[in-house]
């Protein structure tokens, strides 16, 4: 009975902690936002992962609910612990909608979550009114909402925890875009680390209540905040983060940070304070005060802060070192930690304690009761030095003695469920794609809507998820993240990677993976902010195709570790930096899950692929006769994808008039201008080496191959030279085209209305127009069913938020160009340099030496930080170098508004089914074509051509201006003029 006793003593404080929990989530927002919160970002596995099935207690549910109506609704029915509201209500602002809560629930936690940045009149008006109690900007990391989660039960359990011995982290920070960027980083890490040291030979239940004994995190945003703060909880201060600029007094103070340093340092001389800023300057003041600084703008920011708390926090091992800072030894546990403090030097020993180091180290631990009796002592309490070791010691002996009396140790082991349809490996968020993937699946069960089209499958393939931790574990374990982040030679990534080892309990799983499965596999990017519909990196990184038909498994493992890898490496390759350069984020904020899934397609002796491939727009941003822009636009090819992606010429139609040819003036135009090559898998290499060139596998073969295999027939057409006609049948003789007549003339299957029924399920689940992957198999004996695999959907950004901006009224002598036909919304005036491509000098067949002389000027332009016009011919960013000049992003991450012009031998219509212009959209880039036959569209080139040159190459010249250039695109009527 007495060791029962004791058992509940031993417990006791940590079943008092955290007794306000978020169980009840309300969430308003759209269906998507919803899944992608609750689903792909698993709380559970990101706080308890270690913990088996005793984490399903501590998962909070989320309501979602799509307006304020429905929420107030809900909320007289149940209650809730959480508001959390999206940016955009569909019935009511915001700010009133928090004042409401505010009046009709006092206390009731309200967050804010935005995609945009908000003014900063709103910001303090938010701040002034308290309607809102904290606005959060979400850059698609689901790790943010576990921030959100643990910051709002710190507010509400601070007071009471930190009486059982709970510490605090003080944060200071008055930018919502930052915070909301590091308070993620110090969540994760502490949980981690807390998760780490408590995992040590003590059973579930005992980790799950020593969970709740993490430090608490308070967020300041003003100086008397901080000074509150610090006053209420300073014998419970583990460390400060602040910022250096924030209010005090009423004012922005340039120096509030190091002001509050000093007045804490003053009360408490050793306690770890951390200042971080963007402003370099103020380095050597910090460093003069004897404070720690951290450079905002430092590409490893992330890696900085978290190294820091580990070393600053008592989390790593425990360095003992000399009074002169050197080096004596290092314990990881408590075990070595008593060892060494046995012989431990008197002067080590002293430093430590007036440092009150020995008792951070216990409190990091959740070890309250050593912590207190440690730090309740001070070196003068004793008589000598050992004296003072003979008191750490015995309490170190009593800790031994309570843990052992009644602690059962727990083994558990997770085996992999072959059985799934889309199966994880590893712990973190499944990135963009395989979100996109689960929230499919997911919508696919709550509807009936396809069960009409008999006698085809609508599925997606057998897919497998790397998840997104498995991704920072492989960074950590080979220290490859500050070799990547600095290193700007790709092949330097690449075989680095290469040479590196992925987590072994991965590699483990992937062995049996391997064995269990012998169909050809994609390997895909999935980043957390692929496919976001803040910032999606479409085609951004790296997708690799592989046989997997050696009959060796060994070798087909080594595949595909290689092939994951370099998905991984291509996180840090030039064009993704570039693109984030663009943005308010850092490449080092990306984490990559990779998804694995099965390739659609059939066999064909040799090579591997499916009838066609496509991707479909909810929103068409040139529409032409009767079309409407939300009927859509849909991209077809024969074989893989890739054709679409790249920007190579594919056929387009709109599923709400799929008869219609959009683009062809004539049938030798059609022919002309028609897909005349498709993308396979070759399989005659089984042994092939996965080099970083993610085509390594990939074949391009003619129309004849097509129609030999039988697959033409279902797709493509005939050129009759003698009458100019086009005949949708094989059986006569002539130029073979691809028109995809019997699908979408004829109905072999009801392509376009199995498209229209996506567009309104997605754009229904997203609340914003959407993008969609997808491939066909139609088997050549017809023995089978027609598949229709859905591959992939992301958010379209669409300019739902159009500014009325006015284009009329501006002669042609005063515009060095204008369109009709433009992607974006708004005003450009910041801009002082043009690159353009010299129409004299251009020529087709020297397109990529023409990609990079732009890219060396961009480079130029790049180190100066200056954005810049962009004038081209053809589809910028094609892969096709005959059908215009084909840039990657890296080559023109500076351009701020792009213009492609129409030319005599070069008249193509935009690839709007490509990355290029799914990534164009999404940075907010002004965009124009310019049509050659169009009266009312065109490009002063003569005006360009007199234009001071800055720099000039070859083909290409670089012309700077001492008056800033105007740019202005009305996105409600596609218009835009570009003003002298």
């Amino acid at each position: 009975m007495e060791n029962l006793n004791s058992y509940r003593n031993q417990f006791s404080g940590f079943h008092d902690m955290m007794k306000f929990r978020v169980r009840e989530i309300l969430l308003v927002s759209s269906s998507y936002d919803a899944f992608v919160l609750e689903e792909d970002g698993r709380l559970s596995e990101k706080i308890f992962n270690e913990y088996l099935d005793m984490n399903l207690q501590f998962v909070p549910r989320i309501r979602r609910v799509s307006s304020a109506e429905e929420a107030f609704s809900s909320m007289r029915e149940r209650t809730y612990d959480l508001i959390i509201t999206m940016a955009r209500i569909s019935d009511m602002n915001p700010q009133e909608f928090g004042r409401r809560i505010k009046e009709t629930y006092p206390g009731k936690p309200v967050v804010l979550l935005t995609y945009d940045t908000l003014n900063i009149d709103l910001i303090n008006q938010i701040r002034e009114t308290r309607t809102i109690d904290k606005i959060f900007y979400w850059s698609g990391d689901n790790k943010l909402l576990l921030a959100i989660i643990k910051y709002v039960e710190d507010l509400g359990n601070v007071e009471d925890d930190c009486k059982e011995g709970v510490q605090v982290i003080l944060v200071v920070e008055d930018s919502p875009w930052a915070y909301s960027q590091f308070l993620p980083i110090i969540y994760t890490e502490i949980m981690k680390q807390t998760s780490y040291l408590i995992s040590k030979g003590i059973n579930n239940l005992h980790r799950l209540l020593r969970m709740r004994a993490r430090p608490k995190i308070l967020l300041a945003e003003t100086y008397e905040e901080a000074v509150d703060i610090f006053n209420s909880y300073r014998h419970n201060l583990l460390g400060v983060i602040s910022d250096m600029r924030f209010q005090k007094d009423g004012v922005l103070n340039l120096r509030a940070g190091l002001d509050l340093a000093n007045m804490i340092k003053e009360e408490i001389p050793y306690l770890p304070f951390l200042i971080q800023s963007s402003e370099r300057n103020n380095e050597r003041s910090v460093h003069e005060s004897g404070i720690s600084f951290l450079n905002k703008n430092s590409p490893n920011m992330h890696l900085e802060l978290c190294t820091y708390i580990k070393e600053n926090y008592g989390f790593g091992d425990f360095i003992f070192r000399d009074h002169d800072g050197s080096i004596l030894a290092r314990a990881s546990i408590i075990d070595e930690f008593e060892e060494i403090i046995r012989t431990l030097p008197k002067e080590s020993l002293i430093y430590h304690a007036n440092r009150y180091d020995f008792s951070r180290w216990f409190k990091a631990r959740t070890e309250f009761e050593c912590a207190e009796q440690i730090r309740q002592v001070d070196v003068s309490d004793f008589q000598s030095p050992q004296e003072l070791r003979k008191y750490i010691l015995n309490i170190i002996r009593m800790y031994f003695k309570r843990i052992q009396e009644g602690v059962i140790t727990d083994f558990g082991q997770s085996k992999v469920n072959m059985d799934n349809s889309l199966l994880k490996l590893g712990s973190g968020s499944l990135g963009g794609k395989g979100r996109g993937i689960a929230f499919f699946n997911f919508m696919l069960s709550q509807t009936n809507l396809f069960k009409k089209y008999e006698h085809i499958r609508i599925k997606t393939p057998q897919s497998f998820v790397i998840c997104s931790e498995v991704f920072e574990e492989f960074l950590e374990l080979n220290a490859l993240q500050e070799m990547a982040v600095n290193t700007e030679n790709e092949e330097t990534i690449a075989n680095k990677f290469l040479s590196s080892d992925l987590p072994s309990k991965i590699t483990d799983e992937l062995h049996i993976l391997i064995e269990k499965i012998d169909y050809p596999l994609a390997v895909r990017s999935s980043s957390i902010l692929e496919d976001s519909q803040m910032l999606p990196f479409a085609g951004i990184y790296s997708t690799f195709l592989l046989p997997n038909n050696h009959p060796d498994p060994e070798i087909r493992l080594q595949q595909l570790l290689d092939a994951i890898k370099l998905v991984y490496a291509s996180v840090f390759y030039q064009s993704p930096k570039r693109y984030v350069k663009n943005s308010e984020l850092r490449i080092e904020e990306e984490k990559m899950a990779v998804l694995i899934q099965q390739l659609v397609g059939e066999l064909h002796e040799d090579i591997f692929y499916p009838v066609l491939s496509g991707v479909a727009q909810s929103y068409n941003f040139y529409p032409i006769s009767y079309m409407k822009p939300e009927q859509g636009i849909g991209s077809l090819a024969l074989g893989f994808g890739r054709a679409i992606v790249d920007g190579e010429q594919v056929y387009r139609f709109s599923p709400a008039y799929p008869k219609m040819n959009t683009e062809f003036a004539s049938p030798s135009d059609f022919l002309k201008k028609s897909q005349n090559q498709f993308y396979a898998l070759n399989l005659a290499n089984q042994s092939i080496d996965i080099s970083s060139d993610p085509g390594c596998t990939y074949g391009k073969y003619a129309l004849d191959r097509a129609e030999k295999d039988g697959t033409l027939s279902f797709v493509g057409s005939t050129y009759s030279k003698d009458n100019d006609n086009i005949s949708d049948t094989l059986a006569i003789s002539g130029p073979r085209l691809v028109s995809f007549a019997p699908v979408l003339k004829y109905g072999l299957f009801p392509l376009a209305n199995i498209i229209k029924d996506l567009f309104v399920l997605g754009k229904d689940a997203f609340s914003s127009e959407i993008e969609i992957e997808f491939a066909v198999n139609i088997p050549v004996g017809r023995e089978k069913e027609i598949e229709f695999y859905f591959l992939q959907v992301r958010p379209l950004v669409s300019g739902r938020e159009l500014k009325d901006v006015k284009v009329d009224g501006y002669s042609n002598s005063e515009t060095v160009c204008k369109s009709r036909h433009t992607i974006g919304n708004g005003i450009f005036e910041r801009i002082h340099d043009v690159i353009f491509v010299d129409p004299d000098h251009f020529d087709m067949s020297k397109s990529r030496k023409i990609a990079q002389e732009i890219g060396e000027l961009n480079q130029l332009l790049f180190n100066e930080e200056r954005n810049y016009l962009l004038f081209g011919f053809g589809r910028l960013g094609s892969s096709d170098p005959w059908l215009g000049i084909p840039l990657t992003w890296s080559q023109m991450s500076q351009a701020k508004v792009v213009i492609e012009a129409d030319r005599d031998n070069l008249q193509v219509e935009p690839s709007l089914g490509s990355h290029f212009h799914h990534n164009l959209v999404s940075l907010r880039m002004g965009y124009f074509h310019i049509k050659k036959e169009s009266d009312s569209e065109f490009i002063d080139w003569a005006w360009l051509k007199k234009a001071p040159v800055f720099k000039q190459t070859e083909y290409v010249k670089l012309v700077r201006f001492e008056d800033p250039i105007k740019v202005i695109i009305d996105g409600h009527s596609c218009s835009g003029v570009i003003l002298k």
